[in-house]
């Protein structure tokens, strides 16, 4: 515990650890969108690679006058050889995880990318990012798609559009569908409506899956064996959702129980 190297190792994965945490914590929120999470990703990935030519400064501003290191070996100090058979192979070896990661929202970001561009697009690259899309999800999205895009680029730049704005924290996908929705436009846009409520409904990892099994082990114990699939699929649904469930008034959903349950017959 008392050698350079360590010291080094502390300071190098603390650094890394650091940043993976953070970024990891904000792609599990349940209101991140996909191109906030392929963003995290590459900043993430600019970070760590910025970190493979900062082992000379943590070795200096750390570590200076410090002799632990091993002997010379091969014409190299004790400190380049650490540095190429140790700290580049963590630095390298985190940045192969992290290409593979990127390579897989890249895939998926690229296909719904042209909502992002929608209003510096020409007419005709619409046109060919729109049949991308419908081939990606050809059992979802017709041909009409195209023109939808091409006709939602103009209204944007309308007044029934002001409301959209790029420097809101919410994702510009999620504002364009409001757009749709509380203007009554899902029969003037049916595909379009469909592709950004596919987008919107992708998950950035796994995390809501594994909490829902979480859930169910804590439903359905010992105690609840005998309980039927439907109940257990409604009380799994309510815990999960439980941030929607505190918005909705208890008082209301009783009386209205009650009315539809009661056998009095009012003269």
């Amino acid at each position: 515990m008392n050698k350079l190297e360590t010291g080094i190792m502390t300071i190098t994965w603390n650094g890394i650890l650091e940043r993976l945490q953070a970024t990891s914590a904000s792609l599990q929120s349940s209101d991140q969108d996909l191109n906030t999470g392929y963003a995290l990703y590459e900043s993430l990935y600019s970070y760590v690679q910025a970190m493979r030519s900062t082992f000379s400064d943590i070795e200096y501003d750390h570590f200076s006058g410090s002799t632990t290191l091993d002997d010379f070996v091969e014409n190299q100090t004790p400190g380049q050889r650490f540095e190429v058979q140790v700290f580049i192979v963590i630095i390298d070896n985190v940045l192969s995880a992290l290409t593979k990661r990127m390579k897989a929202y890249h895939k998926i970001t690229s296909v719904f990318e042209v909502f992002r561009q929608l209003k510096s697009l020409t007419t005709e690259e619409i046109l060919e990012k729109s049949s991308s899309m419908v081939s990606a999800y050809e059992d979802d999205l017709e041909n009409s798609l195209g023109g939808e895009l091409v006709q939602f680029a103009e209204l944007l730049k309308t007044d029934v559009a002001t409301v959209i704005d790029s420097t809101k924290q919410e994702p510009l996908e999620q504002q364009f569908y409001k757009l749709l929705l509380n203007n009554s436009l899902e029969s003037c846009f049916p595909n379009l409506e469909i592709a950004l409520r596919i987008y919107l409904s992708l998950m950035i990892t796994n995390c809501s899956g594994e909490r829902s099994f979480s859930t169910l082990k804590r439903i359905k114990n010992e105690l609840r064996n005998t309980m039927g699939q439907e109940r257990l699929n409604h009380l799994t649904l309510l815990n999960i959702e439980h941030d929607l469930l505190k918005e909705v008034d208890i008082e209301s959903v009783i009386s209205k129980f009650a009315h539809i349950k009661s056998r009095k017959v009012y003269l």
